[in-house]
């Protein structure tokens, strides 16, 4: 899968596939990899850390963003910050990421996820519905799957199946 990286300030602010680029108009300069690249003290490891992330390989991406330089609001961090807990093979629901933030503002959580500007680094795909259902992912739901097989889950009917 080919992505779009944009960088500021030497820190990841947005990864996005190429297909969704329409979805991010509001930024104004798009960067490709190597340019970004260029913005990295440490930068020949970042193209595969996101690599290994994207292939379900759990990497630790805490140098190379900051929440508070993305472009959200204190509920949307809280919510990302807590989903970026979640580690590589397991899953967590929009009610637990609720619980464990204070809040039963499951749909606002979902949305909140819906806005992750970066998604193959902050796990959103690994929430799903309290019956296990995949739900709402905004690159689609076949994206949610494929990224959560890669993780080693077992999948049917678009639910996961917990042995």
């Amino acid at each position: 899968m080919d992505l779009k990286i944009y960088c500021k300030n030497g820190k990841l602010r947005r990864v996005f596939p190429v297909e969704e680029e329409e979805y991010f108009q509001e930024i104004i300069e798009i960067e490709g990899l190597s340019e970004c690249l260029n913005e990295f003290k440490d930068n020949k490891n970042l193209k595969k850390i996101i690599d290994d992330s994207v292939n379900g390989k759990e990497v630790d991406f805490s140098y190379y963003f900051d929440f508070d330089d993305l472009n959200l609001t204190n509920f949307q961090k809280k919510v990302l910050k807590e989903t970026f807990k979640i580690p590589n093979g397991e899953i967590r629901t929009y009610k637990e990421v609720g619980e464990a933030i204070g809040s039963k503002a499951y749909r606002a959580i979902g949305n909140a996820l819906n806005k992750n500007p970066l998604f193959y680094i902050i796990p959103c795909h690994r929430v799903v519905g309290t019956n296990m259902k995949l739900t709402g992912f905004r690159s689609g739901l076949e994206l949610k799957k494929e990224m959560l097989l890669k993780e080693g889950f077992k999948i049917e009917n678009n639910r996961i199946i917990i042995e």
